[in-house]
């Protein structure tokens, strides 16, 4: 598992070490000019040149990370240069640079023919501008030198992070330099798994600089769970477990509007490997259902109230045998009989059914909660699964700031109804409902945003919580699945998928997962 620190906790950390004399600097700039020579040891220019590397110096010790690696590579034969982007640059750098042969042009110099020479003459570049202090702000006068390296398509390594880039919530200003790696010092930073931070980081190389006795685990860490803490943690059954110790997962999914939420959500619990999958909901829903998996067990349950019943009373969860998990929502109206009905059972206003012990609310579902609705008090732990407008719409219904960054909102959420709150986005972000570390999920494609693939995951998780994983892990463990199967369903990420083809990939994602086999999407390393 990957934990991202907040800035001041990396700062705290890193005190004692520099009060104490240690290098932290030189051995940070020693493992990014280690990384650097690894990236370019097959580039030679024609007549045997070296590859060319420049750094984007700022001011301060990120700069002078990025000097001395530069140092470094000019005496391991490399040529490296640096521009000075800051009027004060890290002096002991800066010498060791120039002593090393390397030359440190001003900003003053840097004219569009001038960038425009140099940056064609370069092979790699070093984002070195701002390091831990960064803002998600880009000073005007530095416009013009980013707008051109971006438009070079050079690849580039950042350094601890990219540059404006808030290391502690993920937000980054529209002009940061996307990396292909970030090599992270001490620790990574929780911006890296948070917002666009995640996504312009690329792949994240964490450098130990002795900083771990001096970091204390808190509630403000991001963590990210990697492919072997899914492969621990996933419920493999023995030879006596059944398809009710393995966990039965209960639908309350599907309606004459939108039947085929039925399917999705089903064939996702299925794949994902339920015990059993029930399903409550019309007779011409089950009929679709079972058409598509036979293995469902259909139960009958209306979709309006009976005239002589209240919406609650119509649907009997309890009556339809063993569950360990309620998917409540896919496909359903916020005023559908069943979400009624599993609200109740979820308030501990009627009977649960037995061996219950954890519920999704997705979808029509969350359109049904209300201001003084608490979840932590009932039978079952509660997920809400919302996108970002489901967010919002249900955080202004319970009186909470719609704008919050996503992080935040998600917390809020988790916090004003007593349950874990998985929101969805290119980052999903996981907030438990005991306020502890937030869990970011960067597995996914951007072909992922159709119809029908949320229903899926309300299926996966489902199958995960029945199977007992407590609600942040099984959360996480689906996000990054869906994700997974998303990408390969997409063939990594390049054409349109559509949501069953989701399903249907979760076999062979799990398959490489609990095999060992190699990472399929970007991430900490």
């Amino acid at each position: 598992m990957i934990r991202g620190y907040p800035a001041g906790a990396v700062r705290e950390a890193e005190l004692p070490l520099l009060e104490a004399g240690q290098p932290l600097m030189r051995r940070a700039a020693a493992a990014l000019a280690e990384q650097v020579r690894r990236r370019l040891d097959a580039t030679r220019r024609a007549g045997g040149q070296a590859p060319r590397v420049l750094v984007l110096a700022g001011a301060g010790s990120n700069g002078g990370d990025g000097l001395h690696a530069a140092a470094m590579l000019r005496e391991a034969g490399l040529d490296a240069r640096a521009w000075a982007l800051a009027e004060n640059l890290h002096e002991e750098g800066a010498a060791a640079l120039r002593a090393a042969g390397g030359t440190v042009t001003p900003l003053s110099a840097l004219d569009a023919a001038t960038t425009g020479e140099e940056l064609a003459r370069t092979d790699l570049l070093l984002d070195a501008i701002l390091g831990l202090g960064g803002r998600p702000r880009v000073p005007e006068h530095l416009a013009p030198v980013l707008e051109a390296v971006r438009g070079s398509g050079l690849p580039v390594i950042a350094v601890d992070l990219p540059s404006f880039v808030d290391a502690t919530t993920g937000q980054a200003a529209p002009a940061v330099l996307p990396a292909v790696v970030t090599v992270t010092f001490g620790a990574v930073k929780a911006g890296l798994l948070l917002g666009e931070g995640s996504h312009l980081a690329g792949d994240v190389v964490p450098v130990d600089l002795g900083l771990g006795p001096h970091l204390a685990a808190t509630d403000r860490d991001v963590l990210r769970l990697e492919d072997a803490d899914v492969a621990t943690a996933w419920p493999r059954p023995g030879r006596e477990d059944s398809k009710y110790s393995r966990g039965v997962v209960a639908l309350l999914a599907g309606s004459a509007p939108y039947p085929g939420a039925a399917v999705l959500a089903a064939s996702g619990a299925a794949r994902a490997g339920a015990g059993m999958v029930r399903l409550l909901a019309p007779e011409a829903v089950r009929t679709l259902v079972l058409g598509r998996r036979p293995e469902v067990v259909g139960h009958p349950a209306p979709d309006e109230p009976a005239p002589d019943q209240g919406a609650a009373e119509s649907v009997d969860i309890a009556g339809a045998g063993r569950s360990h998990a309620l998917v409540i929502g896919p496909g359903l109206a916020p005023e559908d009989p069943r979400i009624a009905a599993g609200l109740a059972v979820l308030r501990g206003d009627v009977p649960a059914p037995q061996d219950l012990r954890a519920a999704v609310l997705d979808a029509g579902a969350l359109g049904a909660l209300a201001p003084g609705d608490r979840l932590d008090s009932g039978p079952a732990e509660v997920v809400l699964t919302p996108h970002r407008g489901e967010a919002e719409r249900l955080a202004a219904r319970l009186g909470l700031d719609p704008e919050l960054p996503g992080p935040e909102l998600a917390r809020a959420l988790a916090t004003a109804l007593g349950a874990t709150v998985l929101l969805k986005g290119a980052v999903t972000v996981i907030a438990p409902r005991d306020g502890g570390p937030l869990l970011a999920q960067d597995d996914a494609t951007s072909y992922l945003a159709t119809a029908g693939t949320g229903d899926v995951l309300a299926g996966i998780l489902g199958t995960l919580l029945a199977a007992g994983l407590p609600a942040p892990e099984a959360a996480a463990g689906a996000a990054l699945l869906h994700g997974r199967a998303g990408r390969d369903a997409s063939h990594g990420g390049r054409v349109p998928l559509v949501a069953l083809e989701v399903a249907e990939h979760l076999p062979g994602v799990l398959a490489a997962i609990l095999a060992g086999g190699p990472e399929t999407t970007q991430g900490a390393r």
